[in-house]
């Protein structure tokens, strides 16, 4: 058995052979559409809401913490809205929302693995902290002008790929044959210009990863084959994009290694997809049995604070036989589950749980370093507790 802890501070034990994906598990009736029919979402204005309240509906390319929350709707649907925040004083400064239309669900009512969708869209009295940061990044592009949907057939239980905008819009990329197989194309995640969608499906028995292109045809096209899907996610590295099957997946800042699953393996240039035997065939690093939060430099992680004595953090070189340093934060009794790492690798971002409390907090990553709350007023207080942090740049 192998373990693991993601970003978000959910614990993995898993055969070798197991293999898991991004499975956005999706019910309600699918409307028969052609690839580029669309649904759309009740009262979809995303961008026109942004105006109105005078909020910006671009997100800056950098000094920008990026938070993502989910209402559930009644049985389907709901509404993902997207904030961007200056990190130094928590203004307000980037504003989207995507409707989901009412074929894509939000729980798993059919005994399926926890998916990106889903983790976020857990009602408030989840636990916000079993969420993978890194997969539920991946659902959207880089500037959060589209998210990345499946849809299912209650009927036949196909499944289709496809995407949303910012108006609502949902465009179905697997579309509909007269006769055939029936689709089962899930865990689609969008690759970084927004160009296409990658997701998993079989064919013929066999587990693949394969991409629809969102101008054209939207005709598939095979990347990758894989064991078996099981638990993984489909997450979406680095600018270009290269997808990772994995439970948790960061790129260096230099974009030459990456560190899933707490291997870290060298990136060929050339390379776009990464199933898990080529993560496995990676050097595994230790942080006390636990994962971690990302990556500081080209050559320091930072432990999540599970996987690190009293729940304090720690940093870990990656050189062969190096372990964690001394804590970060004070001796606490907190559940602490970092979330994202700043660009310059000087702070990260976590969720503190205490009985009933949660709150966020920004640290630096020195040890020996005081948290700093963030506080709830202004128009952050009202992001509640379930808010992920998704990105900072």
């Amino acid at each position: 058995m192998r373990s693991g802890i993601g970003r978000g501070g959910r614990k993995v034990d898993m055969p070798k052979t197991t293999v898991t994906f991004l499975s956005l598990a999706l019910a309600a009736s699918l409307v028969a559409c052609s690839p580029d029919n669309d649904q759309r979402g009740p009262g979809a204005e995303g961008d026109r809401r942004s105006s109105e309240t005078g909020i910006s509906a671009d997100f800056p390319r950098q000094n920008v913490i990026v938070t993502a929350v989910c209402s559930p709707g009644n049985g389907s649907g709901g509404v993902v809205n997207v904030d961007g925040w200056e990190p130094q004083s928590w203004k307000h400064v980037a504003h989207t929302e995507f409707r989901l239309p009412d074929t894509a669900v939000v729980r798993s009512d059919k005994g399926r693995p926890a998916t990106a969708v889903q983790e976020l869209c857990k009602l408030a009295d989840m636990l916000a902290d079993a969420r993978d940061v890194t997969a539920i990044r991946s659902l959207f592009d880089q500037d959060f002008t589209k998210m990345a949907v499946v849809t299912e057939d209650p009927e036949t239980e196909g499944t289709h790929v496809g995407y949303l905008d910012r108006s609502g819009k949902f465009t179905d990329l697997t579309g509909n044959e007269e006769f055939g197989n029936t689709p089962h194309e899930d865990n689609a995640v969008l690759v970084p210009d927004g160009s296409a969608v990658w997701f998993t499906h079989e064919v013929d028995g066999q587990e693949r990863v394969a991409s629809r292109a969102l101008a054209g045809d939207h005709k598939a096209v095979d990347q990758l084959q894989v064991e078996t899907v099981g638990e993984r996610h489909l997450i979406v590295v680095g600018t270009p994009g290269r997808v990772v099957l994995a439970n948790d997946a960061h790129v260096s800042p230099d974009g030459k290694r990456l560190l899933s699953e707490s291997y870290v393996q060298e990136l060929a240039a050339d390379l776009r997809a990464v199933g898990p035997d080529l993560v496995e065939k990676g050097r595994f690093i230790s942080c006390n049995g636990g994962g971690q939060v990302g990556w500081l430099d080209n050559d320091t992680v930072l432990c999540d604070a599970k996987s690190t004595r009293e729940g304090r953090f720690a940093t870990l070189d990656i050189s062969p036989e190096a372990k964690p340093g001394a804590p970060i934060v004070p001796d606490n009794d907190h559940g602490n589950n970092g979330m994202v790492v700043s660009p310059d690798g000087q702070k990260f971002a976590f969720l503190s749980a205490k009985g009933t409390v949660r709150d966020y907090y920004l640290c630096d990553t020195k040890p020996g370093s005081t948290p700093k709350k963030v506080e709830r007023t202004g128009e952050f207080s009202t992001l509640g507790d379930t808010a992920v942090f998704i990105d900072w740049r």
